[in-house]
């Protein structure tokens, strides 16, 4: 990792602290106890909560404070992790982050009702603001779960991608939730409306730049980094980036599930260096909105951002 992001790294494991001790803090009564353990298994999930500091960032960037946007920074996390336990059920997969899935340890029901659990305790959450706040949360989180749906059933209904599909997809499954983030901490911090269509599309960009680089690290990193099965989306025939440019390049899927791991790097090496410039190109679009934004530290940790999600390892 560049030495450079000493201060960001610190900055976002902070931040990830403050909002799993604030997840740990949840208080909920729900029966039965099966599904209780359940439930708090999913908001145990650590990750490095990215999203929850995009959107501290954005609010404290327009002149709101930490504490404004603790409540919010909480239900976009819930929201990712109930989003992460319906990808776990579509793709069958066994371990997130190091761990066994909810589905791999409870089955396909008890995951999908602890995804209607955790959706219910996201609610409650927003609710815990001021009026206008809450209305504010509840819209764009809303907005982002239809998203997010509308994203994963175009990637499961069709089958004959393009680019254009591509951007469609990854803008609803990843870049939603991203913009709810920055949006949202620009609307509870207080922003102008300029201030808040830029931080809108400061995350719609980092948020597709993220996606193209979760792309490349299926190729590229390995099970024990990723904290789960790579390849994945190669024998789902997802239509991730680099997929459909090694096939515009001239490959074939069928020839490239027979390939050796480093056959299969060697012939997409063209394709994941065109898809590392069109993540970079992303990022570069996140960091020019924010120009509108006043100069402070958040605006910088914002931008350092953009460079952040593209040298990640997992």
């Amino acid at each position: 990792m560049n030495q450079s992001f000493g201060e960001l790294e610190k900055l976002i494991s902070t931040r990830a602290a403050l909002i799993d001790k604030e997840l740990d803090l949840l208080s909920f009564v729900i029966e039965p106890a099966e599904l209780a353990e359940v439930v708090k298994y999913a908001l145990s999930q650590r990750g490095k909560r990215l999203r929850s500091t995009i959107l501290t960032l954005s609010c404290e960037s327009v002149g709101g404070t930490l504490a404004q946007s603790l409540v919010p920074a909480l239900v976009v996390e819930m929201i990712h992790n109930t989003s992460l336990i319906l990808d776990d059920i579509i793709d069958s997969s066994e371990t997130r982050r190091g761990k066994a899935t909810i589905n791999a340890r409870w089955g396909n029901h008890m995951a999908l009702i602890a995804a209607d659990a955790m959706l219910a305790l996201t609610i409650k959450q927003a609710a815990r603001s001021d009026l206008q706040v809450t209305r504010a949360i509840i819209e764009c989180a809303s907005t982002s779960l239809l998203r997010l749906a509308e994203g994963e059933a175009m990637e499961l209904t069709n089958r004959d991608y393009g680019i254009d599909d591509y951007y469609k997809i990854a803008q609803k499954k990843t870049a939603s939730l991203f913009r709810a983030s920055s949006e949202v901490g620009a609307l509870v911090g207080g922003g102008t409306k300029k201030e808040v269509d830029a931080l809108n599309r400061y995350g719609d960009n980092i948020g597709i730049a993220f996606q193209m680089k979760d792309d490349i690290l299926d190729f590229t990193s390995d099970k024990e980094t990723l904290g789960k099965p790579i390849m994945i989306d190669l024998k789902m025939n997802r239509p991730t980036l680099v997929l459909l440019l090694a096939m515009k390049n001239g490959l074939k899927r069928e020839d490239m599930l027979k390939m050796s791991r480093e056959e299969l790097l060697k012939a997409l090496k063209p394709s994941i260096e065109e898809a590392e410039k069109l993540a970079q190109d992303k990022a570069n679009a996140a960091r020019d909105a924010l120009k509108p934004i006043r100069d402070s530290k958040y605006k910088t940790h914002l931008e350092d951002l953009c460079d952040y999600i593209l040298t990640r390892d997992k």
